[in-house]
C-alpha cells in the first residue's frame, strides 16, 4: 500500500486512520528534500566558485585539492549554522530510525540517535592509505590536511561518485524488520538505495512517500499535528 504526500496539507483531513502501527516499527528513508526548509544549498549551486556537484567527483580531490578543500571548509562552516526543521524534529521526537542519503548532519542535530548515514557526513575526514577517521577540524589546521597517523592527504568523510554507500546491509535489515516505511524528500532513483523501497514494497508494508513540504507532512503523519487525524497512529497493523 503506497500513499503519495505532496503539496500543502488539506484543510480537511480526509485520510484519517488509513492504517495504524506501533511507532517503534516505522523506519524513515530521507533525502535532500527534507532539508530544503533548513536553507541548505542544492547540488546545482556554486560554493566558493566550485559547483557543489563537483565536490562529489573523485577527480577534483586528486587534481584540485586546494580548491576542493577551500570549498569544503566553506560548506562545513555554513552547514554548521543551519538548524533542523520541523520534519527533522518530528522524526527525532518520535524516535524513528532513520536511513538518510544526506551528509548535513541535521538528523543528529535534531536529536535522532538511530541514524544510518549512507553517504557519510561532513563531521569527518578519512585517510584512504591507512583507513583512519578523524574529525573535520583538521581541515582548518592546514590548507591540505594530512593524516596524523601516516602523513597521507586526507579526503572528506562523505561518499564520492563511484564509491559504495555505507552500512547498506544494516539499512536493509532495518527495512526488512519494519512494519511501515516513510520516504521523505528523495526519489530513490539510484541503486542500492532503491532496493530499500523495493524490499518494503515486496513485503507489502504501508509506505508513505512525502515528495515535498516535508516540514508540514512529517509532523502530521507522525501524529504531532492535528491530533487523531494522523495517518500514523500507535496500534497494531
Amino acid at each position: 500500500m503506497l500513499y503519495y504526500c505532496s503539496g500543502k496539507l488539506p484543510a480537511k483531513r480526509v485520510h484519517r486512520h488509513l492504517w495504524t502501527w506501533p511507532k517503534s516499527h516505522l523506519v524513515a528513508i530521507t533525502g535532500a528534500g527534507i532539508s530544503v526548509e533548513s536553507g541548505l544549498p542544492t547540488v546545482d549551486d556554486m560554493v566558493a566558485g566550485v559547483p557543489l556537484r563537483s565536490l562529489f567527483q573523485p577527480s577534483i580531490w586528486r587534481e584540485q585539492p586546494l580548491e576542493a578543500f577551500h570549498a569544503f571548509r566553506v560548506i562545513a562552516r555554513e552547514w554548521q549554522r543551519k538548524r533542523p526543521n520541523r520534519a527533522h524534529l518530528a522524526l527525532a521526537q518520535a524516535e524513528i530510525p532513520i536511513i538518510t542519503q544526506n551528509i548535513d548532519g541535521l538528523h543528529r542535530a535534531a536529536g535522532s540517535t538511530r541514524v544510518i548515514e549512507l553517504h557519510g557526513n561532513l563531521r569527518e575526514l578519512r585517510c584512504d592509505a591507512c583507513g583512519g577517521i578523524f574529525q573535520s577540524e583538521l581541515a582548518w589546521r592546514e590548507q591540505l590536511p594530512k593524516c596524523p597517523t601516516c602523513g597521507e592527504l586526507l579526503r572528506p568523510g562523505f561518499v564520492l561518485e563511484g564509491e559504495e554507500v555505507r552500512h547498506i546491509a544494516r539499512a536493509l535489515d532495518w527495512v526488512t524488520e519494519a512494519r511501515g516505511l516513510l520516504v521523505v524528500g528523495t526519489e530513490l532513483q539510484m541503486t542500492p538505495v532503491r532496493e530499500l523501497y523495493e524490499v518494503a514494497r515486496r513485503r507489502n508494508v504501508p509506505i508513505a512517500w512525502v515528495r515535498d513540504h516535508a516540514e508540514d507532512w512529517v509532523p502530521y503523519l507522525l501524529g504531532q499535528e492535528g491530533g487523531s487525524d494522523s495517518l500514523f497512529c500507535p496500534g497494531e497493523v
